[in-house]
């Protein structure tokens, strides 16, 4: 599957942007609420709904053995755009951290099972999750040959046929030629 468009490009900058901006307030104190359970329920509400991409998105930053700065901000600008600013730095950088240890605690496989039983009965969820992990591969400005058979795992998982997985990433790179020539 072709990953780098150049719709991905642009995805992947705007989340780079996004990312990189700190949260309004900085303080440890969003990490320490979210340690221990004590978000708003609106952040409650906001973390379940975006969890499945979140943790979507870190496993391909840490396909390829390595986890970048750069994919960290895209995550984390993913995130912020997903939850409608709600969830702050420190509570996505909890999320990455529980992240890392679910996948220390388990294979890539198993994570992406139970990932995939959550949301490939959603179509558009799934097919989200799958243009956002591409985006991630993308973010550190190269696609590895790990970050690759893991976008056409992530669409097997999901129950993305290689056809529509393919539509999808040509629809991008042909939206993004539209948006250039306007």
């Amino acid at each position: 599957m072709k990953l780098e468009t150049t719709t991905i490009r642009r995805l992947r900058d705007a989340l780079l942007q996004s990312g990189r901006r700190p949260s309004l307030v900085l303080s440890p104190a969003y990490e320490t609420l979210t340690r221990a359970g004590m978000l708003t329920a609106e952040e409650t509400a906001a973390l379940t709904r975006v969890d499945p991409l979140g943790e979507t998105m870190f496993l391909m930053m840490s396909a390829d053995g390595r986890i970048e700065e750069t994919e960290r901000d895209a995550v984390r600008g993913a995130i912020r755009g997903l939850s409608d600013g709600i969830l702050r730095s420190g509570t996505i950088n909890v999320m990455l951290e529980n992240y890392a240890k679910r996948l220390a605690e388990s294979s890539r496989d198993q994570r992406l099972h139970e990932i995939a039983d959550e949301i490939a009965d959603e179509p558009s969820e799934a097919e989200g999750a799958f243009a956002l992990a591409a985006a991630i591969a993308l973010a550190d400005d190269e696609i590895t040959e790990e970050e690759n058979a893991f976008i056409n795992q992530l669409a097997d998982w999901f129950g993305i046929a290689e056809e529509r997985a393919n539509q999808i990433l040509d629809q991008l790179d042909e939206d993004g030629e539209g948006a250039e020539e306007e």
